[in-house]
């Protein structure tokens, strides 16, 4: 076997290498969006986050390798495993970090599947650099195709989830007090938590976890019945999110930091 020979094997492992880099990228944000394709593509739309520099890189260099051969495909394979290296690790270089719970491990693994395939796909037709554009475009559709072919197991899941959380508030009875605003949302919690504490057992929920299943999650994990009190922040992502939150975890008490 020459070296020639392992040129299509080559490319696609790079190019898996770096969807797995990018994919994380973007799953950080399709996860702030509560995993709604809808919203996290109005966010593509507005930002303009579509890859640029490595797509024209690879324009470049599709170009010329009708003159370069396979050295072109190895420079694709070196273009992609340079920007992945690159690529910053969203898990911990961010404000807010991305979570790997089990959702966002499905959806990543299943859109990798389908990036992997579309990469093995272009490499072994000839493996143009030109042609590994539509791939690496097509990441942040992976995610939602993802999402969507999990839609029944998820749905599942989270009704579980959903009744098994709020039945134990309903038999534990804390008195609850949700917090929501267009900021200081966090900020007030924990100065509230802090000041509650002097009264009796609080329960908080930790950093900027303000989704329905982030909360359902520290309401099974987290709530005891010694906690009288469940601070609980609640995040206004669009028209009906504070009415779901709000069927979760009834309120005894609201309180809105800031509208604006």
């Amino acid at each position: 076997m020459s070296l020639f020979d392992l040129i299509p094997l080559g490319v696609a492992l790079a190019f898996a290498y770096f969807a797995s880099r990018r994919l994380m990228t973007y799953l950080h944000i399709f996860q702030q969006e509560e995993y709604d394709g809808a919203r996290f593509a109005r966010w593509l739309v507005a930002t303009g986050s579509v890859d640029k520099k490595l797509s024209l890189a690879l324009m470049a260099v599709g170009g010329v390798m009708v003159l370069i051969g396979g050295l072109g495909a190895w420079l694709s394979a070196a273009l992609f495993i340079a920007v992945a290296i690159r690529e910053a690790d969203p898990r911990r270089q961010a404000k807010k970090p991305l979570v790997l719970t089990a959702r966002a491990k499905r959806i990543f693994a299943v859109a990798l599947t389908i990036a992997i395939a579309s990469g093995a796909a272009v490499a072994c037709v000839g493996g143009n650099a030109a042609l590994f554009i539509l791939p690496v475009q097509l990441l942040p559709i992976d995610l939602v195709v993802a999402n969507l072919l999990l839609v029944p197991f998820e749905a599942r899941i989270q009704q579980g989830f959903w009744r098994e959380a709020h039945d134990k508030l309903m038999k534990l009875s804390p008195v609850v007090i949700g917090i929501t605003g267009s900021y200081g949302k966090t900020s007030v919690k924990h100065i509230l938590g802090h000041i509650l504490e002097a009264a009796s057992s609080v329960l908080i929920t930790p950093g900027s976890v303000n989704t329905p299943m982030g909360i359902a999650r520290i309401v099974r994990e987290r709530l005891r019945a010694e906690h009288r009190y469940f601070v609980v922040e609640m995040g206004a992502y669009g028209p009906g999110s504070i009415a779901r939150l709000c069927r979760l975890a009834p309120p005894t008490l609201g309180v809105i930091t800031a509208i604006g």
